[in-house]
């Protein structure tokens, strides 16, 4: 018989737009393997909070969201944290360098936080990598999941919209490839002279919102998360940041990593969205904003140009591709190795980087028997292996102690 656990999950909430922050906060609050206690750490009264509850429970676990896109939340929480007398898992979020989230900060904020456990998205590898020598016992991978409670196939083949249809932000140079820029693009910019009907946008949506669209489009296209350049220590990405603000012409640019972040945290996402508009022109910028306006193929021919892949593989599934999965929306993506889950041509309709096979990958799009085949082996596989509860049935046996997978 399964005894239940005291834990206390930290959370940090200052957007709605990352519907994999609140999927991991629903599993574990709804989970009957815990006695789930949910705490904002980006409330003023958080720190009391932990300081009292860190004695008191069975286990500590810190979500993504607490580090993922910047360590300013939880950083005056470390000491208490540090001096716990029970087992920590902390996720990390955006394991990739980025500006202003940077892999040396997480790393510093760990070798602080001392964590028993660090759960990783990314192949076990790539997670020891990182961050094996910042941890107390071991580096775990737990990659995401499907929510299976708002991801769910609503519409027929018949009643979508869309032939192919995403919504995502355009990834930086920084990160060393311009894969799924590329893919979205060519589907932008060709999939119409193809007979297909196609909505390609960078306008993020709330949880429920992305379930819905995707219950419009019989399509997607994607690419693995993450970068093949994985580094301890940022200096590339910070070699880029230097040289892109050097050649700005703005008068003067916020850095990702400035105080003023905070408020931008705290903006609605209407206002964040006049913000950025704003900040695209005149003598005011923000770093983000420049780094949209960068030349591609300067950055990758300046920084990347002649090296080779490092070991480990640093890219890895993402909790879109089980979103795609659970509404049974066809992904056609790039080969890869998607955490060794997904199978390509089986899970999914796999396209050469090079572009060189998509008449055969179109061709099997459009026929019904095929792609209906295709999503249908990816729904099957995701509900059987990998929901939401198995990942938490996974933590619950590591901190347990009895790791029964």
């Amino acid at each position: 018989m399964t005894s239940r656990m005291r834990v206390l999950i930290g959370y940090a909430e200052y957007t709605d737009r990352l519907s994999y922050y609140d999927d991991w906060l629903d599993a574990f609050t709804s989970a009957p393997q815990f006695d789930a206690i949910p705490v904002n750490i980006v409330d003023p009264g958080a720190r009391d909070t932990l300081g009292r509850l860190r004695q008191e429970v069975d286990a500590i676990v810190l979500l993504h969201s607490t580090n993922g896109d910047t360590t300013m939340y939880l950083e005056p929480h470390v000491a208490a944290l540090s001096e716990r007398r029970v087992p920590l898992l902390s996720f990390v979020g955006n394991e990739v360098n980025l500006p202003g989230s940077p892999i040396a900060g997480k790393r510093a904020l760990f070798k602080a936080l001392k964590p028993d456990y660090i759960a990783t998205q990314l192949l076990p590898e790539a997670g020891e990598f990182l961050f094996g020598d910042v941890v107390s016992r071991k580096v775990v991978a737990i990659p995401h999941a499907l929510n299976m409670a708002v991801f769910s196939p609503r519409r027929g083949d018949d009643e979508r919209v869309y032939d192919i249809g995403v919504r995502a932000i355009r990834y930086l140079p920084h990160l060393g490839d311009d894969d799924r820029n590329r893919l979205m693009q060519w589907f932008a910019d060709n999939g119409p002279s193809h007979g297909l009907n196609v909505e390609i946008s960078d306008q993020r949506l709330d949880r429920d919102g992305w379930s819905d669209y995707l219950n419009q489009c019989r399509g997607t296209v994607s690419t693995e998360a993450g970068s093949w350049f994985l580094e301890r220590d940022d200096a590339t990405v910070n070699a880029i940041r230097d040289y892109a603000l050097s050649k700005s012409k703005a008068g003067f640019v916020i850095r990702n990593d400035s105080a003023l972040r905070r408020f931008g945290h705290k903006m609605p996402w209407w206002l964040r969205s006049v913000a950025r508009r704003a900040l695209k022109r005149g003598p005011l910028r923000h770093e983000s904003m420049v780094n949209e306006q960068l030349d591609v193929e300067d950055i990758l021919g300046r920084f990347f140009a002649g090296r080779a892949r490092p070991s480990p593989y640093g890219k890895c599934i993402s909790s879109r591709h089980f979103d795609a999965a659970g509404t049974k929306t066809c992904q056609i993506m790039f080969r890869g190795r998607f955490n060794d889950i997904f199978r390509a041509d089986e899970h999914y309709l796999a396209l050469e980087p090079d572009f060189s096979n998509i008449d055969d990958v179109l061709a099997a799009f459009r026929d019904p028997v095929r792609r209906r085949s295709v999503v249908d082996a990816a729904y099957d596989l995701v509900l059987g292996k990998h929901t939401y509860q198995h990942r938490i049935q996974q933590v619950y046996d590591l901190l347990a102690g009895s790791d029964r997978r």
